[in-house]
């Protein structure tokens, strides 16, 4: 999604944030509606140009040909997909997830009817701390991390997936970056429905919901890593009496996440030492959240870190 607040432009309220040195071009190769409110943009690379080397969970300054207001947008996918050594594919790539906002040129722009847009050439610059491994610890204690818990509410998901994807991709192989011992998913999303009304309104797909999935069931069963993901949906499409669900690693709950959902995620109080939270969301969501982990015995405050959407 767009990190722009209508009253704040992004330039403005990231200023202090780090950047990359450079600009890259690209073009876009890819449109894919996920549902009635967000579109999936692949941003493509030049296979020529330089190396784009990119943290999982950062954004991009996106800045459009014509459209006055630099765009603000969260990279979804793993840094490895940017290198075409690593993904052996036509073109390396990143990956946007656009939510519909009219007032938002950039956006706007991007929700263009598809033959408009498509491939049409962007620049951007590379931005942002909120990354995996944390940029809060230092090398060792990275490489000691061995209990990672997202938190992502909405469109949140974003860099959660980037973060996600990349740990997926690394696997079990490296300490940094990597898969960990324990891994832990909250995801809260309303599931919307396409119109029609009634028995006959279709329910809409939500944000990243298959590829979830499929990581946590790829990793349900190894003997290195305890992998849960939990989906907590909000929209009440469950219907009132909606019990949860539970399929190994995956649980399927129609309620918000709650304080116990946080502290089971966090695990016993004595293996928290080398546990890292992500918490991103509406800042309604991320200041409770927040505030609760960082105050959590034996939690230490610069492993609970917290990006907001607008």
């Amino acid at each position: 999604m767009a990190t722009v607040k209508d009253s704040i432009p992004h330039m403005i309220r990231t200023a202090e944030d780090p950047r990359q040195q450079g600009v890259w071009t690209a073009r876009l190769g890819k449109i894919e509606q996920v549902n009635s409110k967000i579109r999936l943009i692949r941003l493509n690379l030049p296979r020529d140009g330089p190396p784009l080397r990119h943290m999982p969970g950062q954004y991009i300054d996106l800045y459009i040909p014509n459209v006055d207001v630099v765009g603000g947008f969260t990279i979804t996918s793993p840094p490895q997909s940017a290198s075409s050594q690593q993904h052996h594919q036509a073109d390396p790539h990143i990956e946007l997830a656009i939510q519909d906002s009219p007032t938002n040129p950039p956006a706007a722009y991007l929700w263009r009817p598809v033959p408009e847009i498509l491939d049409s050439t962007v620049t951007f610059r590379v931005g942002g701390n909120f990354a995996y491994p944390p940029l809060t610890l230092d090398r060792d204690q990275c490489a000691n991390i061995d209990r990672v818990v997202f938190v992502a509410g909405g469109v949140g998901i974003n860099p959660i997936m980037s973060m996600i994807s990349a740990m997926d991709e690394m696997g079990t192989r490296s300490k940094l970056g990597g898969m960990v011992k324990t891994v832990r998913v909250l995801y809260t999303a309303r599931r919307e429905h396409s119109q029609g009304g009634g028995d006959r309104a279709k329910k809409e797909e939500v944000l990243f919901e298959k590829r979830l999935n499929d990581v946590a069931r790829k990793w349900s069963s190894h003997q290195q890593v305890d992998y849960q993901y939990t989906f907590f949906e909000t929209s009440g499409s469950g219907g009132p009496d909606a019990q949860e669900t539970v399929a190994e690693n995956i649980t399927h709950r129609y309620r918000r996440i709650n304080h116990d959902d946080l502290f089971q995620a966090l695990g016993p109080e004595d293996t928290r030492h080398n546990a890292v939270v992500y918490v991103c969301g509406l800042p309604t969501m991320t200041d409770e959240f927040v505030e609760l982990l960082k105050k959590a015995k034996c939690m230490d405050e610069k492993r609970v870190l917290c990006e907001k959407w607008w």
